[in-house]
């Protein structure tokens, strides 16, 4: 995951309206944008009575979001589905995108999933005034009693904060993780594999031996966790430390790689479907909230 820890870096500025900077979250939420409407268009088109492979796979992905929509916010609210999609599958990408290692996570950017979720405050609000009407919506805003405004306002306000800040801090908060511990991993990198290589090529020699010994007594007779695991270190340390002694890979930071790789594995991948999923569903629990049945619309008048 790239994430730069001062913020989106600005690539540079179009002189109009005071200056609009194009920063780093910019063309990663503009690539993404492309990305979806090229797929759309290549999986919408040459459709076949008889589907193939991929059209089986895309017909049941567009299947499976109209019954989440369904189940979720009702049959009424099926038309909110391309929404809801496009919602989950921007939030998806835009944090896969950063595994690139030189674009950005767009969701790793406040201003990026704060829109987002203005946006949906503004359905929400649009759909509550169109069934109430303006007033009828302001009137919301004293119930159930007078002095509850206030608290109904920040309400109001809180919502789309608490959605933003959700999903904008375990993305972020994952990629900054993940590059603290991919530079505390290169510094010992560096300490430890060159001390072995400062003391010669005999060092290196000796920890791979001794961690071929330890695997090979855990796979022969005694099957346990530590022996392998420290066979592991020791042979991986005295191979490293062998090949830069010898000038082979001579300042790669090797212990940099794995642990770090498996954590943006888990924030970009696992928590960011996580994530996109969360947000998915509370967009369409409050949107749920302000389109109710039609039924429910006349049993209230």
């Amino acid at each position: 995951m790239n994430v730069n820890v001062a913020g989106a870096f600005v690539y540079f500025t179009i002189p109009i309206f005071g200056g609009i900077n194009i920063t780093q979250t910019t063309v990663s939420s503009f690539l993404v944008s492309l990305f979806l409407i090229i797929l759309c268009i290549k999986l919408g088109k040459n459709l076949k009575k008889r589907p193939d492979g991929l059209q089986i796979m895309v017909e049941k992905g567009v299947s499976m979001l109209y019954n989440m929509v369904e189940d979720s916010m009702g049959k009424h609210n099926l038309h909110w589905a391309p929404f809801i999609g496009t919602i989950f599958l921007s939030s998806i990408l835009g944090s896969l995108i950063g595994m690139t290692g030189f674009l950005r996570s767009s969701t790793a950017d406040l201003s990026c999933v704060l829109v987002w979720a203005v946006m949906v405050s503004v359905i929400i609000w649009y759909n509550s005034i169109k069934r109430n009407g303006f007033v009828g919506w302001l009137k919301g805003f004293t119930e159930p009693i007078a002095f509850m405004t206030p608290m109904n306002i920040v309400s109001e306000i809180a919502q789309p904060v608490s959605m933003a800040f959700r999903h904008f801090g375990n993305v972020a908060g994952g990629g900054v993780i993940t590059s603290i511990l991919y530079t505390a991993f290169a510094i010992l990198s560096n300490k430890v594999l060159g001390a072995i290589a400062g003391s010669g090529v005999a060092v290196g020699i000796v920890l791979l031996i001794v961690g071929a010994a330890l695997i090979v007594l855990w796979k022969l007779r005694t099957h346990k966790l530590l022996h392998l695991i420290l066979g592991c270190v020791s042979a991986v340390l005295g191979l490293f430390g062998l090949l830069q002694a010898l000038g082979i890979l001579s300042g790669v930071p090797i212990l940099a790689f794995g642990i770090p790789a498996l954590l943006s594995c888990y924030f970009d991948i696992f928590s960011g479907f996580v994530q996109a999923y969360v947000f998915t569903l509370l967009t369409m629990t409050y949107i749920a909230s302000a389109c109710p049945p039609p039924e429910s619309e006349e049993a209230a008048q």
